[in-house]
């Protein structure tokens, strides 16, 4: 009997142990919940603010320009870029001002860096319209120098893409967020190499794939354009800069152009 009881007690004795764990647990965890354990630990973290936008003054429209060198003008002999030929634009219909927040040489993940801060989530509260440009360094900056091998260049082009595609939704989420009414346009990307043959063929079919990326991403959301600027370079290396890249006085007031054309008649 003794040596029944024993064994009994063997088996039953992890149950056991089991059973009084799990309602220790179930009991702590019922505490915890009911806040009899203690005051949690810091506040809960406070709910999402919209941003305010800035007063108006005067009635004057405001727009906001992100992006990259091409935001900046970099390579227009003029200074001025599309950014400022757009302003020149949307001040004919009436008092406007413009913040130009572009950057040499910046990736989609450095704008989505800048829009991401409370400061332009503010800019673009206010807003009246927001011009975006992004996208070209990406393309550019994957591209390996030893073109040797490549599988190793369809790799890092294809990262880059990836890459490139969620941060502009993330973008665009966030502009949408701070200003769910503007129009925002976003710059497509042009083909400025200009290259013959198959590899020409092969470097603009990957140009003009990631327009459609832009395309399908700007679809997600209201009032947001793509403007189309690769035809504008295609075959034209008379609207380039001297540094065969970035466009001169004459290609940055076709892409504004094209910009003004899109606008909404207001």
């Amino acid at each position: 009997m003794a040596r029944l009881s024993s064994r009994w007690l063997l088996w039953r004795l992890p149950a056991l142990v089991g059973a009084a764990a799990a309602l220790v647990f179930a009991t702590g965890f019922w505490l915890a919940l009911k806040g009899t354990l203690g005051e949690p630990i810091g506040e809960p973290p406070p709910l999402p603010v919209s941003p305010k936008a800035l007063p108006r003054r005067g009635g004057e429209r405001f727009l906001l320009v992100l992006g990259d060198s091409l935001a900046r003008g970099t390579g227009d002999e003029s200074g001025r870029g599309w950014a400022t030929d757009v302003f020149d634009a949307f001040r004919r219909r009436g008092p406007a001002r413009m913040a130009n927040l572009g950057v040499n040489g910046a990736e989609s993940q450095d704008v989505r860096a800048v829009v991401a801060t409370p400061n332009v989530r503010t800019l673009a509260a206010s807003a009246d319209l927001i011009l975006v440009s992004s996208g070209g360094n990406d393309l550019s900056h994957a591209l390996p120098r030893d073109l040797r091998s490549p599988a190793g260049a369809v790799a890092s082009v294809e990262k880059a893409r990836d890459a490139y595609t969620a941060n502009l939704r993330a973008i665009l989420k966030d502009l949408r967020e701070a200003n769910p009414r503007c129009p925002i346009y976003v710059i497509g990307l042009y083909d400025p190499f200009g290259m013959q043959g198959p590899e020409g063929r092969l470097g603009r079919s990957v140009i003009l794939s990631w327009n459609n990326l832009a395309q399908e991403t700007a679809l997600g959301f209201e009032d947001v354009h793509v403007v189309p600027t690769f035809d504008l370079f295609d075959g034209r290396p008379d609207r380039l800069a001297v540094d065969r890249f970035h466009p001169n006085r004459k290609g940055y007031a076709l892409i504004a152009e094209r910009v003004v054309e899109l606008l909404p008649e207001q």
